[in-house]
């Protein structure tokens, strides 16, 4: 098997949730009733209207959420092609 690269497994990973984590804040600013409502239906109905904030989402606020995911999904990325690397060389 081919062996995955971890920092482009990590950057691909942590682009891609950051890039969701932006289109999220996006629907959210704009349609927050909505995207409550689209959410609540991953999470099997859950009511999510009762976590709602009242207070209007701030840029300072959602780049700091779109940055932490990014990093969260830099690290997840690359400690998934380690293991990977691991398992596809270690079953030859």
């Amino acid at each position: 098997m081919n062996r995955l690269s971890t920092l482009s497994a990590g950057i691909a990973l942590g682009a891609t949730l950051a890039l969701l984590s932006m289109l999220c804040a996006l629907t959210f600013a704009l349609w927050p009733d909505a995207t409550l409502d689209f959410f609540g239906a991953f999470t099997h109905g859950l009511d999510l209207g009762t976590v709602k904030s009242t207070a209007p989402i701030s840029p300072g606020r959602a780049l700091y959420g779109i940055v932490g995911l990014g990093i969260a999904g830099l690290v997840a990325g690359v400690v998934y092609a380690s293991i990977y690397n691991v398992a596809a060389t270690g079953r030859r």
